[in-house]
């Protein structure tokens, strides 16, 4: 089957569109393992929608994102991350990326899961949670 020039060039415009939307979501999806892997609230929290979905051991409800920074940065004073590893990754059924892993502090490990939602300005993140105990596998 042969396309016209401008079909073609419509198809490649399509898939490079595409394929930055996918590049964006991964480099998304790496800044905020990094930035709780080390500690990092105030990094996670740039990532945050105006009222993430938050689960520590402590505490789980919607919180600001401020509130949220300050909750977390709590959290890794009590227990000094070591590094995220992340073991598995999917899509939800509406379209929102989910990362889970490992999480090894000086306290432990913890279970991590984390949604990213697409938005005009990139991904963000929509809920946290950070779980006692070890990953299901």
């Amino acid at each position: 089957m042969q396309l016209s020039p401008m079909k073609r060039t419509s198809f490649l415009l399509l898939l490079l569109l595409a394929f930055t939307g996918v590049k964006a979501q991964g480099a998304a999806k790496d800044q905020v393992a990094a930035a709780i892997g080390s500690g990092n609230a105030a990094a996670v929290a740039s990532f945050m929608v105006a009222n993430v979905d938050m689960t520590l051991p402590s505490a789980s409800d919607f919180y600001s994102k401020a509130q949220a920074e300050q909750m977390l940065r709590k959290f890794f004073d009590e227990h000094k991350p070591k590094g995220l590893a992340i073991e598995h990754e999917g899509n939800s059924r509406a379209g929102d990326s989910y990362y889970i892993g490992k999480l090894t502090t000086a306290n432990g490990d913890f279970r991590v899961t984390y949604f990213l939602k697409k938005s005009t300005g990139g991904s963000q993140l929509k809920q946290l949670r950070i779980e006692s105990g070890k990953p299901d596998h």
